[in-house]
This record gives C-alpha cells, structure tokens and sequence, in this order.
C-alpha cells in the first residue's frame, strides 16, 4: 500500500515537475522573441501576439528539432520560390523540404513576408491590429496549417500567456514634413471619404504618399528604415522596388532619400541640368523621376558612364527642330 502511495506521489512529482519545466521554458521563449515580434508588427501589421504564438506552437517553444536544426520557428516549408538553405525533415509526408536560416531572427523576419507577399492572406491585413482571434481563425481558414483546431490552440496560448499584451505596443503611424519626423498620429487613420481604414498598406500610403512634380509617387525613406521594409510595407516584392528605382541588391539607400513606389513618369519642366561634383546618372534620375536608361539615350551615353562635373546632362528627348539642325 505505501509503495503504491509513494509511486502515484512520484508520477505526480515528476508530471508537476515537467509542466513547471515547459512553463519556464516558454516563459523564456516569450522573452526572449517578443521584441523581434513586436518590431515585426511595427514593420508589417502582424500582431505580435499572433507571431509569438505562432513561433511557440510551431517550434515547440523554441524546443522542436526543425527549430535547433534550422532556426525554423514557424514551420515554413521550402515552396517554388525559395532560394535559401534547405533543411528535410517529416510532416505531413516523410522527408518534406523545409527552409532554414542562420538565425532565429531570420526566420521571424521571413514569416512576417511570407504572411505580407502572399495573396491569400491579404484579407488579414483589413483586420484590427488587435483581432488576435481574428488573424489566428483567418490564418486556419487560408491554409497556413491542416491541424483542424490551429487556430484554437494559438487562441489558448495567447490568452493563457498574456501575449496580446504585446499587440498594443505598435508604433504610431508618422507626420513626415520632407525628411523631417513632426508628430505620430494618435487616433484612426480616415480615408479621404472619412472612413476609418484598417489596411496596412493603405494606412502606410496616407501618411506618407508623396508625388514629384511630374506625378511620379514617393515616399521618404526615414532614419532606421530599410528599402526591405517599405518593400514590406507596400506589399510589393523587393526584386520589383528595386527596378523601380534603378537600383541593385548592392545599392545603398539613404535616409531622406526619395524611393518612387510606381515607375518614373519621365516628363520633366526643364530641357537640361548641370552635373555637379561626383553626381552618378542614377542620382539625376532618381532627382528629376526620370528612368536612367531614357537619360543614356537623351544624352548618347554608353551604358554605366557617368557625368562629368559641370557637364549639361540632358532631360528631355531632342525636339524635332534640334534633330534637324544636327542632321543638317
């Protein structure tokens, strides 16, 4: 009878003991990604919240071999379009193809534009920030996950750890006057028609849609941001944002810079503009909304050379008088 008794006292022990164990580490968990998370709802519109418990669910807290194996948290597989490392490990079938980073950090970024570039979950994004239930029944509903009841265990973890605690830390939308921060917006973000608008990308292009003088849009790039998140922020692939702007992956952006979101209208006022000091012809196109192979053709440039200082660059094509007195 005491065996029997010290026996049950033991399991129970030893079960208190584990539930405590995995307490402590999700507690650890929780503080150790809730500011990539929150940073990522900052840049995204994702509540942190969801990405936490995302990340907890998927990776075991943290504990799951896909996790120690590749810094996988999120259980994102490789798909078409995946160039990164890649890691095999079994899910739903033996042996399925999964993406791998060097880091944690990485994997939350990539979660966040894995969520933002794919269609299916753009309906989210029209959701309160602080919808939790909402994101987590949405993301069952587009297929992010085939357990029947995902979206109640990321409810369960959220609630039981407080996580939406962390929802109501995002960033104010920001007042930009040129390249200067003058306030945050406080209250809701109204359409021209006086509605309250909930999408991210919209929100993000009314406080800080700018047009050049030849209609081309644009937007301020801030201290601290990164031509990746206003990417991100847009819904728009990089690869895209980049040819917009003439540039590569190698390209240094700058705050205060301006970044066209739509392609350069190229219609300009003044026929041309003297180059000072060290300008490069993608400086001039990006100044003037020009797009830079239409500058090496005003000006009969070889591709990639660069203006002299002082040298009249051209922004406009000939007119048909000026090509009939070089013929001539």
């Amino acid at each position: 009878m005491l065996t029997n008794r010290f026996i049950n006292l033991l399991i129970t022990f030893l079960f208190a003991y584990h539930v405590s164990a995995q307490i402590n580490i999700r507690k650890a968990y929780i503080q150790e990604f809730s500011q990539i998370a929150v940073d990522e709802m900052n840049r995204s519109g994702i509540p942190a919240s969801i990405t936490l418990a995302q990340g907890i669910l998927e990776s075991g807290n943290g504990q799951s071999e896909l996790a120690n194996k590749s810094n996988n948290h999120f259980g994102i597989k490789c798909h078409s379009t995946w160039k990164g490392e890649k890691v095999f490990h079994d899910d739903d079938s033996k042996g399925e193809c999964f993406r791998a980073y060097d880091n944690p950090k990485h994997s939350y970024e990539d979660h966040t534009d894995f969520l933002v570039r794919g269609s299916r979950y753009e309906f989210l994004f029209e959701l309160e920030l602080t919808d939790y239930r909402g994101w987590a029944r949405g993301l069952k509903k587009a297929g992010y996950a085939t357990a029947p009841d995902y979206a109640d265990k990321l409810i369960r973890i959220i609630e039981d750890e407080n996580l939406h605690r962390f929802d109501l830390t995002l960033s104010a939308p920001l007042i930009v006057s040129g390249d200067t921060i003058v306030s945050k917006i406080t209250g809701p973000t109204l359409s021209e028609k006086g509605k309250v608008v909930k999408n991210s990308k919209r929100k993000f292009l009314i406080h800080r849609l700018k047009y050049h003088e030849n209609k081309t849009p644009y937007i301020i790039l801030q201290h601290g941001e990164s031509i990746e998140s206003i990417a991100d922020s847009l819904h728009m692939r990089i690869a895209v944002l980049l040819a917009i702007n003439d540039a590569g992956y190698e390209t240094v952006f700058n705050a205060g810079e301006a970044v066209y979101i739509d392609y350069k209208k190229g219609r300009v006022k003044q026929k041309y503009m003297v180059a000072p000091k060290g300008t490069t012809m993608r400086a001039i196109s990006q100044q003037y909304a020009v797009p830079i192979r239409k500058l090496y053709k005003y000006n009969d440039f070889k591709i990639g050379q660069q203006p002299k200082t002082s040298e009249q660059i051209r922004l406009k094509p000939k007119s048909i008088k000026e090509r009939l007195s070089r013929e001539r």
